[in-house]
């Protein structure tokens, strides 16, 4: 039977959709419901790095054009999760300095 190939950084990105979910209750429990998802995206790269060594171990090689493309996918997602955090931090301080 052939073993199934994915490109590299693949498991990486599925753990990081399996960490998500997983953050928002405890950002919940913290209290800041924005430090939820970013504590699940660190515990979803831990995850998915696992999973890519054990599953992954000779990944499929990426054209230029695709790695382009996935950094800058990366980096318009990053981008936005940091304007959403930072759009929430602002919030908190208008909330407590009574605006």
């Amino acid at each position: 039977m052939q073993e199934k190939r994915y490109p590299k950084g693949h498991f990486i990105a599925v753990g990081m959709v399996i960490g998500i979910p997983l953050g928002i209750p405890i950002g919940l429990l913290l209290g800041m419901i924005a430090i939820g998802p970013a504590i699940g995206v660190a515990i979803g790269v831990g995850i998915g790095t696992y999973l890519e060594k054990k599953y992954n171990p000779n990944p499929l090689p990426m054209t230029v054009e695709e790695e382009k493309q996935r950094k800058k996918i990366l980096l318009a997602l990053g981008g936005i999760f940091l304007l959403g955090i930072l759009a929430f931090i602002a919030l908190i301080m208008m909330m407590n300095s009574g605006i």
